[in-house]
C-alpha cells in the first residue's frame, strides 16, 4: 500500500529544510530516525506515495518544491499551526499577518480547503494568556482563515517534563496529569496547576467562535473536553485529490489518536522556531547546533548518529 510522508509532526520541514527536502526527492529516498531511536530509510519515488502531510508555521520559502509536487501529480496537505503567541513562548515565528497571508497563499494552490488544517494548537492558558486573551486571538485568526479551511485543531498543552522545565511559568494550566502516562512528572511537580472547569468553558466558546466562521474546532488525543475527535493524518484531507480511506495505511500514532500511519522524515531537536512549550526539542540551542551542522546532501535531517537503516520500503514508523 501506498505511504503518507509526515514531514513533520516532529520539526518544520516547509520552513527550513527545503532544500534537503528537493535533495531527498531527487535521491528517492530519505534516511529518518523515530521517536525510538530506530532507523530506517523510506522510498520517496512517486509511485510509492499516496501523498505527503506537511506540519508548518510558514511555508513561503516552499513555494517551488510544492510547484514541484504539483507537476509531478504527487497528492500533498497541511497542517499548519497559528497561535500568535509571540515571545516568550514563541520566540522565532512568524507575525500574525505574514503567517494568515502565507496560509491563505497556500490554500490557493490546494484543490480546495478540506486539504488544509489550522492548528491552534496547544491552547497556553496562563496569567498572561488568559481566557480574554484566547478568545480574541482566536476570533481574529478564525475571521482571517474563513474560507481557507474547514477545521481547526487543538489541544491542552501536554505536561511533558522538558515542556514544564522550558515554560517555566507557575502559571500555565497544563492538561490534567496521568499518573501512567506522566509519571516523571506526577513524581517532580506534584502541584502542576491543571486545566479545568474553566478552560472547558473556553473551549466551548471557541467551538461557538469557530463556527460562525465555517469551521468545526476538534480536540487533539484530548477526549476529555468532549470536542469532536481530530484526525490529523487521514482521508478527509486528501478527499480533494479522490482518496478514501481505502488508499490509506491504517493505525494510529499513540492512544485516542484516530490518524492514519505515516512515515515521519523529520527527526528530534532540530526546529529553530524556538516555542518553549514543544516536547521533541530539548533546548533552542541543541536545534541551533544541529542545523549548523546539517548538511542537505545528506541522507537524514540531522547530521549526527547516522546509522544503516532499514531497507527501503520496511515497515512506516507509527
Amino acid at each position: 500500500m501506498k505511504r503518507i510522508i509526515s514531514a513533520s509532526r516532529r520539526t518544520d520541514i516547509p520552513r527550513y529544510f527545503g532544500e534537503w527536502f528537493r535533495e531527498r526527492r531527487k535521491a528517492g529516498s530519505a534516511r529518518f530516525r523515530n521517536s525510538f531511536g530506530v532507523a530506517g530509510e523510506v522510498s520517496l519515488e512517486d509511485g510509492d506515495l499516496a501523498g505527503f502531510l506537511f506540519w508548518t508555521r510558514f511555508a513561503g520559502r516552499f513555494q517551488e518544491q510544492l510547484a514541484e509536487l504539483r507537476r509531478a501529480g504527487v497528492p500533498y496537505a497541511f497542517q499548519y499551526t497559528i497561535n500568535g503567541y509571540g515571545p516568550p513562548l514563541e520566540m522565532h515565528n512568524p507575525g500574525l499577518e505574514h503567517a494568515l497571508a502565507d496560509f491563505r497563499a497556500v490554500c490557493a494552490a490546494l484543490p480546495g480547503p478540506e486539504a488544509i488544517q489550522w492548528r491552534y494548537d496547544p491552547i497556553v492558558v496562563s496569567g498572561t494568556l488568559d481566557e480574554t486573551f484566547h478568545r480574541a486571538r482566536f476570533r481574529t485568526i478564525a475571521r482571517a482563515l474563513e474560507g481557507s479551511t474547514r477545521v481547526v485543531n487543538t489541544s491542552l498543552v501536554e505536561p511533558y517534563v522538558k515542556t514544564v522545565r522550558r515554560v517555566a511559568d507557575g502559571s500555565v494550566k497544563y492538561r490534567p496529569v496521568d499518573p501512567k502516562r506522566h509519571k516523571s512528572v506526577a513524581r517532580r511537580h506534584p502541584d502542576l496547576p491543571e486545566a479545568g472547569d474553566r478552560e472547558r468553558a473556553l473551549l466551548e466558546e471557541l467551538g461557538e467562535i469557530a463556527a460562525r466562521h465555517g469551521l468545526e474546532l476538534r480536540a487533539c488525543c484530548n477526549p476529555e473536553w468532549g470536542l469532536p475527535p481530530s484526525q490529523c493524518a487521514g482521508p478527509e484531507l486528501f478527499s480533494a485529490y479522490g482518496l478514501t480511506l481505502h488508499d490509506l495505511p491504517g493505525g494510529p500514532t499513540r492512544p485516542t489518536c484516530r490518524c492514519v500511519a505515516t512515515v515521519d522524515i523529520g527527526m528530534d531537536n532540530t526546529c529553530l522556531a524556538g516555542c518553549r512549550y514543544c516536547y521533541v526539542v530539548a533546548s533552542h540551542a541543541t536545534a541551533v547546533a544541529n542545523f549548523r551542522r546539517h548538511d542537505p546532501a545528506a541522507g537524514q535531517l540531522r547530521a549526527d548518529r547516522e546509522s544503516t537503516p532499514g531497507s527501503i520500503g520496511a515497515s512506516p514508523s507509527r
